[in-house]
């Protein structure tokens, strides 16, 4: 465990981009839509709980649709792997704009029993390399954590939010509707303040 450095050098194996289902939060959305301009329809998808794995029954980003449960996540498959993965360079398309699980991925927190940092360490049970040949501060990563959980708080009020309600003709993607605004016939989209969303950091 490294507690001012971590060793670990990403060597483009795209694991994390292939195998690793990417949860976003609304926050993570809102910074994917305003770089792209993409409609988040078209890059999200709503899983439920057949359909991943590693994720608590009683996590709070569960999404609650006619007695049906849906977490939302970034768009992929078997073969090509992320949506955003560039097919022939195998390059993020949104690096600058990509979610803050993927900033942390595949390093994990240590805190003390108080909740102080503690340190930092490559996760044992993924299937990256976790080539160890440069060094990573720990205190731009801690910032992450940080940031990434006080948007988690902002994710679970959302869902609560829309659990909430009843409706008829009810459907996961409505749940895009609380923290992102599609603009017709303009085509603009533009992500609404109020939400800053969370995501999940693998701890």
């Amino acid at each position: 465990m490294g507690h001012f450095y971590v060793c670990f050098a990403c060597h483009h194996c795209n694991h994390c981009c292939t195998e690793v289902v990417c949860l976003p939060t609304p926050w993570d959305v809102v910074q994917i839509v305003k770089y792209t301009g993409r409609d988040p329809r078209t890059f999200l998808e709503f899983l439920t709980p057949d359909e991943i794995e590693g994720v608590a029954k009683n996590d709070p980003t569960w999404l609650q649709v006619n007695g049906e449960k849906y977490i939302m996540a970034l768009k992929r498959d078997t073969v090509n792997g992320c949506f955003f993965l560039d097919r022939k360079t195998r390059h993020c398309t949104i690096y600058p704009a990509r979610p803050l699980l993927c900033r942390l991925y595949p390093f994990r927190l240590h805190e003390t029993r108080d909740g102080r940092f503690k340190a930092f360490s490559l996760h044992d049970d993924v299937g990256c390399p976790r080539f160890r040949d440069a060094k990573v501060p720990t205190q731009p990563l801690y910032e992450i954590f940080v940031q990434d959980r006080e948007h988690q708080y902002d994710y679970h009020e959302l869902v609560r939010a829309f659990n909430a309600k009843a409706y008829r003709g009810k459907k996961p993607e409505d749940f895009i509707d609380m923290f992102v605004e599609v603009r017709s016939p303009e085509k603009s989209v533009s992500g609404r303040s109020r939400s800053k969303g969370a995501n999940r950091t693998g701890e």
